[in-house]
Order: structure tokens, then C-alpha cells, then sequence
């Protein structure tokens, strides 16, 4: 009896203590649970990486290279809260494209691109970037940009923007700006007054190709004149930098001069005037103070 009873005392406090343990596990489990699913701190929200900006890509224009735009982005970053360089896109003359950097927590993502062959034609150029925006889109997850061009780079760009077939693999273009952009150029450097409107848009590729360009997509064409419009920029007239109101969407499209020694062609990147329209038309930021 005495055997008994000493048995099934041993089985209850061996049920109690089990009991017990089983109900202890359930509470840390709880607690567990409830700490993680807690809110986070203000200090745990703002160590998240803030949302990024639409990046920005630049394309240089005939033999340009790393230099084109290199003193820009330095004046952008030093003079604006934002703009930073934060990739570079090298295409070699078999089209094969490298990419250094990355977008990380830049305000303003800027993107550089660079032909190493650097003479090509418009209808090569595009091709190249045709590539580019592609691995833009697919390998880097980059699903809208705005683009900035100087000279042929603007040729180039809109040539591109008429050869995509499948529009859903590239990045949409928000705003674009075409710096002094040989628009109604037909075979290199020309005196328009040889030519009508009629006859430019007979013979510009680009015009007659208008209709695939984005309907909803910002322009601003931007155009330097030293002294005279028939001079314009001392390389490219004005009647050329704005022949591309004639194809790009009237809606969306605007113009804008900058005058004086300052607006020569190869001087306009290296503008400061030109900084300040750029990042008001694109990043809607002044100069900081």
C-alpha cells in the first residue's frame, strides 16, 4: 500500500511539473513572438535607407568621354543637396557593356554613360544604348530614369528611343533634356540655309520615325547663342537644337536659350547657368546657400 501511494504521489508532482514547464514555454514563446512583431523604434525607422530618386543618366556627345560631364556632376554635387554620381556604364566597340558602382543611398542617382568609340554614328550609338538601358531595366531593377544629352548624344538618344520594339524591357523616360542637340543635322555639320523645313524633315531619319517616340515623355531642348540664332552655339544653329518640336510630343515639349561666351558649344556643360535649369527642370532643387 505504502508502495502505492509513494508511486502515485511521484506521478502527480511529476504531471504538476510538466504542467507547469508546458505553460512557462507558451509564455517566453508569447513574449517571443510579441518582441518581434513590436513596432519599431524611431532610431530603428530612419536607419532605413531613404527612398531613392528617379536616377539620371548622361550621355556624352561626339568624341566626349569620362570628362564631358565630369566637372558637372562635381559642381552639382558640391553646389545641390542630391546629385551624386553613382555609376558608370562603359560600352566597348563590340557593344559589350560594364558597369562600376551602384545606386545606394543617393538622393539623386546620376549615371554616366561612356562609348569608348566615341566617333560612331547615330544609328550605332543607339544600338549600344539600346543595350544599356536593357541591362538597366533587367539586371538592376532601374524602371524609370531621366536622361541628359549633349550634342550628338541627343541624336543618339532619340535615335534609340525610336528603335526599341519592345518598350516594357527598358526603363520609361521621365523627363529628358537635350543639350544644344544637332536635332535636324541630315549628314554632320550643315548651313541650313541650304535646306527648307520641308526638305529637313524629308531627310531626318529622326522625323520620319516620330510617331514610336513616347507620347507623355518631358522634354526640354536647350540651346546656347553666343551672338546670332543662325549661329547658335557656334556649332549647332537653333533652327537644329529645336527642330525636334517638329517629332517630340508639343504637350510636353519646351525651349530654353542661354546666352553669351558661355553658351559655345563645348562650353555648355561646363556652364554653372546650366547646372541650376537642369536641376530645376529635373529635381525641382535650387542651389544650396
Amino acid at each position: 500500500m505504502r508502495v502505492k501511494r509513494i508511486f502515485l504521489l511521484t506521478l502527480i508532482v511529476t504531471l504538476a511539473m510538466l504542467v507547469f514547464n508546458l505553460s512557462y514555454d507558451k509564455d517566453i514563446d508569447h513574449r517571443v513572438r510579441s518582441a518581434s512583431a513590436a513596432p519599431k523604434t524611431s532610431a530603428e525607422q530612419t536607419s532605413k535607407p531613404s527612398a531613392q530618386h528617379i536616377p539620371t543618366v548622361f550621355i556624352h556627345g561626339w568624341k566626349g568621354s569620362e570628362r564631358s560631364f565630369r566637372t558637372m556632376f562635381e559642381r552639382l554635387h558640391a553646389n545641390y543637396d542630391g546629385p551624386a554620381r553613382a555609376m558608370v556604364v562603359t560600352v566597348d566597340p563590340n557593344g559589350v557593356v560594364k558597369l562600376t558602382g551602384e545606386i545606394t543611398d543617393q538622393k539623386i542617382p546620376l549615371i554616366q554613360v561612356l562609348f569608348v568609340r566615341n566617333h560612331e554614328s547615330m544609328e550605332q550609338q543607339a544600338a549600344w544604348l539600346i543595350n544599356v538601358f536593357r541591362i538597366l531595366k533587367r539586371d538592376y531593377g532601374i524602371s524609370r530614369v531621366n536622361v541628359v544629352s549633349h550634342s550628338m548624344g541627343g541624336k543618339a538618344f532619340t535615335c534609340y528611343l525610336e528603335k526599341i520594339k519592345i518598350p516594357a524591357e527598358y526603363p520609361t523616360i521621365k523627363k529628358y533634356v537635350a543639350i544644344a542637340a544637332p536635332f535636324d543635322w541630315i549628314n554632320g555639320p550643315q548651313n541650313d540655309n541650304d535646306y527648307t523645313i520641308s526638305k529637313l524633315k524629308q531627310e531626318s531619319y529622326l522625323y520620319q520615325h516620330r510617331q514610336r517616340l513616347p507620347k507623355n515623355m518631358d522634354v526640354l531642348a536647350l540651346a546656347g547663342e553666343i551672338r546670332e540664332p543662325h549661329e547658335g552655339d557656334g556649332v549647332v544653329s537653333l533652327q537644329s537644337a529645336y527642330f525636334g518640336k517638329y517629332f517630340f510630343s508639343p504637350a510636353h515639349y519646351t525651349e530654353k536659350i542661354v546666352y553669351g561666351p558661355s553658351a559655345q558649344h563645348s562650353m555648355l556643360h561646363e556652364n554653372p547657368q546650366v547646372d541650376r535649369i537642369i536641376a530645376s527642370y529635373l529635381w525641382q532643387i535650387k542651389p544650396k546657400k
